[in-house]
């Protein structure tokens, strides 16, 4: 390469340096070393529908270019093409972005998902029994794991209880679930060739019920290990196109740990709408994984549709009911989710649920939406009524005089009555009482220092206010022979269990019902009054032993 340069007027030919041999070389290969770094360490999807796969492209092209630069001391044709494609591919994302977007895509977005309209609320939820109340919330479920953990000498100093506690069904059963991760960089390395050695189990409707489970063989990938037991990278290397989400805990019905890994995929354009189309199941012991559609995973799996996802495409139903402009003006028809969100659990399967609410409106609500966490099955419910903060309140109401804080309700079928349930807790956390709230009149709250004895004040309330009648389907009278009695001793009150000779059926008196109870014996006549529920423990609301008068 040549300059001229002009000197005492006269042009001189000059020969300028050449440019370092192999520079070209030289650059490719560090940045072949700086994308296997990139790459390793931030785990993208190769799909070119994922905007941060093709961010590192363009990052990578740019520092090509600049480092071609540096190696060959020109702008050459190499290193401008390499800016252009770079620029190019931000271009891409940028316009297709736009063009995925909700402001051009309304229509789409709104009909994502289908929701069944329901008027009546019962047809899904069963009426609730007793013994399945869930009275364990996420922030119990941490406590009682936190105290697990402690009882193990050593094992505190190496673990900690992963704080998510996956809520799952197993065996007819409700447990809140969670593995323990390693604290650091230093226990991984201390413990990596023995693995995790278990997970807490906790019964969400028995706080006594908690569990740490160890297991035979320690769990070598998980989301706190390094390197190659890193389980996003683990999974990473086995599906480098998949586009991963959710990572849930699960266990399955013989109580064998996995990882449940959501899969998903924009579905408006080339960017919008994610959705979740399939998991890839992954062993944590020996590492194995299996990917499936979601027609094809095993039963025992819960969690399918990441929450955050599934409630973004409620909110877009909700929103663009009438296209994106009516979002920006009139406003007609809208509705919004509330603030927060609870799962439950319907049909051994987990499902997430939360009000809705007219945009605008305080405090109340239109109805609620309930999705399935598994198939994206989703029901709105019309039903007017206060918000989940209301009922909050209202049963703190109730207490007041105790400074009692309320956890986020649970939805509940009470005697087909939509109600909200919540666990009252003091300033330490601890559960002191439980609520029962209706969600179509606050006002009918029942507040007990048992479940029990909530339920009951609870339907005093509802047939009070003429929510719930005495009529032969909810209220039952019965003339049983005793068949055995036991008692125990429930948040310092004596509580009688009770089986008839004419009834299957448990059932669970409280002291507080009649003194006569404490005089019930085997073949003792006995006539008791309930509500009528599906499940195999009743809650007697009245007790006469027809033997005795007091």
């Amino acid at each position: 390469m040549t300059q001229f340069k002009f000197e005492f007027g006269r042009n001189i030919r000059v020969k300028r340096t050449a440019p370092k041999k192999g520079g070209h070389l030289l650059a490719g290969l560090l940045t072949l070393v700086g994308l296997f770094v990139y790459d390793y360490i931030t785990l993208p999807a190769w799909n070119f529908r994922s905007p941060s796969f093709i961010f590192m492209l363009a990052f990578v092209l740019f520092a090509f270019a600049t480092i071609d630069q540096i190696f060959t001391l020109s702008i050459n044709r190499i290193s401008k093409t390499a800016y252009m494609l770079g620029t190019l591919l931000i271009a891409y994302v940028l316009v297709f972005g736009f063009l995925s977007s909700e402001m051009l895509n309304a229509s789409k977005f709104q009909e994502q998902i289908v929701i069944k309209e329901e008027k009546e609320f019962s047809s899904d939820f069963t009426t609730v029994a007793l013994n399945r109340i869930p009275v364990v919330d996420k922030e119990t479920a941490q406590q009682l794991g936190e105290k697990q953990i402690g009882t193990i000498q050593g094992l505190g100093s190496q673990y900690y209880v992963d704080p998510e506690y996956t809520l799952i069904s197993s065996n007819d059963q409700i447990f809140r679930v969670s593995p323990l991760q390693y604290r650091e960089f230093f226990k991984w390395l201390q413990n990596r060739n023995d693995g995790i050695p278990g997970f807490v189990q906790v019964n969400v409707t028995n706080p006594t019920d908690v569990k740490l489970i160890s297991l035979n063989e320690g769990m070598i990938y998980s989301p706190s290990a390094f390197f190659s037991q890193d389980l996003q990278r683990h999974v990473r290397f086995k599906y480098r196109t998949k586009i991963l989400s959710d990572y849930s805990f699960e266990i399955d019905d013989s109580g064998k740990p996995y990882w449940v890994i959501s899969v998903i995929e924009p579905q408006i354009n080339v960017f919008g709408g994610l959705n979740s189309v399939g998991a890839i199941l992954v062993d944590p012991v020996n590492g194995d994984t299996q990917y499936y559609n979601i027609s094809d995973l095993p039963i025992w799996v819960d969690r399918v549709q990441p929450t955050d996802i599934a409630w973004a495409q409620i909110d877009n139903w909700g929103y663009y009911i009438n296209g994106f402009i009516n979002t920006l003006f009139n406003q007609k028809d809208m509705l919004q989710t509330t603030d927060g969100y609870n799962y439950v659990s319907i049909g051994g399967q987990t499902h997430v649920f939360s009000g809705l609410t007219s945009v605008g409106s305080d405090r109340s609500i239109v109805g609620f939406a309930l999705i399935n966490l598994r198939n994206r099955e989703a029901t709105f419910y019309r039903i007017g009524g206060a918000d989940e903060y209301s009922a909050m309140s209202s049963a703190e109401g109730q207490v007041q005089d105790l400074g009692y804080r309320s956890t986020f309700p649970v939805l509940l079928n009470v005697s087909s009555v939509p109600t909200y349930f919540v666990s009252l807790k003091d300033q330490e956390g601890l559960v002191k009482m439980y609520s029962f709230v209706a969600v179509s009149n606050y006002a009918a709250v029942g507040v007990g220092v048992s479940v029990a004895d909530a339920q009951r004040e609870y339907m005093a309330k509802l047939k009070e206010v003429g929510m719930i009648v005495d009529d032969q389907e909810t209220y039952k009278t019965l003339t049983l022979t005793v068949a055995s009695v036991h008692t125990a001793i429930v948040n310092g009150n004596t509580t009688y269990y009770l089986t008839f000779d004419e009834d299957i059926r448990l059932f669970v008196v409280p002291l507080s019902v009649s003194l006569e109870v404490v005089f019930a014996t085997e073949g003792d006549e006995i006539q008791l009054s309930f509500f009528e529920t599906d499940g195999n423990i009743i809650i007697v609301d009245e007790f006469d032993h027809l033997s005795i008068d007091y």
